[in-house]
């Protein structure tokens, strides 16, 4: 009897084994009914991450500044009204006593013309490096969302797995606590089968807890609460792309060719090497406007129009001669000094001025440009260094590329080697040739062989993304 009950419970928890599934899709904590796709994780990352916000807006920001130096060729334009008072003794003035100045229109314009060029470059350039810096924010949020979305769906297929092993385990637990009391068991193996569960229950404890991490981790970085559930494609996870193949089955010719290509992809679209080439160009152009306030003259024109009154002045003089000629030539040269009611008039100026002062090696204008000459070296020689640092960037994401490929292909074929030994080994323990020990172990291979296969996955998909972040482009599509 004791027998027979041991081959029908032995039979259940093989079929436990065998038929358990360690896909991210039935997860306890995927409650949603809607699967989140990898892409629209990363669409809804980039939608509610505040660091690409603000890089999108800094872009606008350099736009802006772009047209606020074309602004300056715009002459000033305005308007204003004085009035004056005075009391002159004698002179001219002295037949009123004051003035009322109204300008209807007033424009003033001074250009230097090597300063405005050199301005406006460096405009441009700071606007092509907010796009780059956008470009740089974009990728690192792309390759997080990326990374934490694999790392969810591994976390999850860990519990997935521990879960499986515990059921097992425990159902191992009963057959042989059931054997040990009609005394086919020793006491040992019963000991070893009841510390084998309670190991795997706090492994299992383990792996929830790396699982809950991963998904807060993903949640905040999405832009959702940090307890949200996720139910996510495990699809995503899985090699059977044409270019995943030809990458993991990729020959040491193959390596060296990816190696030349991605290095070239990286010189021409790493935004962080960009960035630095037109942080040089805009040192050069500061460089330009700094030295145009001696290479250049500052032109200038400026121009008027509106109204004026002399306020209270005198009219109808009279000397007291008795002839009214001297009276009358009076009283036209005053009506001419002195005119009554609002007069016209305009005026119009055109020069130029030249800063001589500046070629004096005392004037701050030279200490400026030597200044900006030393942050130009310093450039060159931080755009010599990262090229250096991309170079090596490539090769440590192709060398975990081929890691994690030999480790799926070997894992992939131990997988299955790991499924044959089990059963094997369920079967040779029915027979009696082998103990509940060699059972446990073949179980304990299975399980691990498993969690390196779904490990290697993990870190084939992360090698990817690491290396579209060196290369600066979509590379890889996910």
């Amino acid at each position: 009897m004791v027998k027979v009950l041991k081959e029908m419970n032995l039979k259940y928890i093989v079929l436990i084994i065998l038929l358990s599934t360690w896909t991210a899709s039935a997860a306890d904590y995927a409650v949603e009914d809607e699967k989140l796709g990898l892409t629209n994780a990363i669409s809804i990352s980039l939608d509610n991450n505040n660091r690409y916000k603000i890089a999108r807006e800094k872009v606008k920001e350099k736009e802006y500044k772009v047209r606020e130096t074309w602004g300056q060729l715009w002459p000033e334009f305005s308007s204003g009204i004085t009035r004056t008072w005075w009391d002159y003794e004698k002179g001219a003035l002295s037949s009123s006593d004051g003035e009322t100045n109204i300008q209807l229109v007033k424009g003033t314009l001074a250009v230097n013309p090597g300063a405005f060029y050199g301005r406006l470059s460096s405009t441009r350039e700071e606007r092509i490096i907010s796009v780059h810096e956008e470009r740089k924010i974009k990728a690192e949020t792309v390759i997080a969302s990326i990374q934490l979305y694999y790392r969810v769906l591994l976390a999850n297929d860990v519990v997935k797995l521990h879960k499986d092993s515990v059921k097992a385990l425990e159902e191992n637990l009963r057959i042989v606590e059931v054997s040990y009391k009609a005394g086919s068991q020793t006491k040992l193996v019963y000991l070893r089968a009841k510390v084998a569960v309670a190991n795997e229950k706090t492994t299992l404890i383990n792996a929830r807890k790396d699982f809950d991490r991963a998904r807060s981790a993903f949640n905040i970085h999405i832009g959702r609460e940090i307890d949200s559930p996720v139910n996510l494609d495990a699809e995503s996870l899985t090699l059977e792309k044409e270019s995943d193949l030809k990458l993991i089955n990729m020959n040491e010719d193959e390596k060296i060719g990816y190696f030349s290509e991605f290095v070239t992809l990286a010189l021409q679209n790493r935004p962080e090497l960009l960035m630095i080439k037109h942080r040089k160009k805009l040192i050069e152009s500061n460089i330009v406007e700094n030295d145009s306030v001696y290479m250049w003259p500052t032109f200038f024109i400026s121009g008027s129009y509106g109204l004026s009154k002399i306020n209270n002045p005198v009219t109808n003089i009279s000397t007291g001669y008795p002839d009214p000629t001297l009276d009358l030539a009076l009283n036209g040269v005053n009506e001419t000094l002195n005119p009554e009611g609002w007069n016209k008039n305009w005026n119009f100026t055109v020069g130029a001025s030249y800063r001589w002062g500046a070629l004096s090696p005392f004037d701050s204008s030279g200490d400026r440009s030597r200044q900006l000459k030393s942050l130009s070296s310093q450039a060159d020689m931080e755009m010599e260094d990262f090229m250096k640092n991309i170079k090596l960037d490539i090769q440590e994401c192709l060398l975990e590329l081929e890691a994690a490929s030999r480790a799926y292909l070997t894992q992939k074929e131990n997988v299955m080697s790991a499924e044959e030994s089990f059963r094997v080994a369920a079967i040779q323990f029915k027979n009696g040739i082998i103990d509940n020990t060699i059972l446990l172990n073949a179980n304990v291979e299975l399980s691990s062989a498993r969690a390196m296969y779904v490990q290697s996955l993990f870190n084939f998909q992360g090698a990817k993304a690491k290396l579209n972040k060196s290369l600066g482009c979509d590379y890889f599509k996910f």
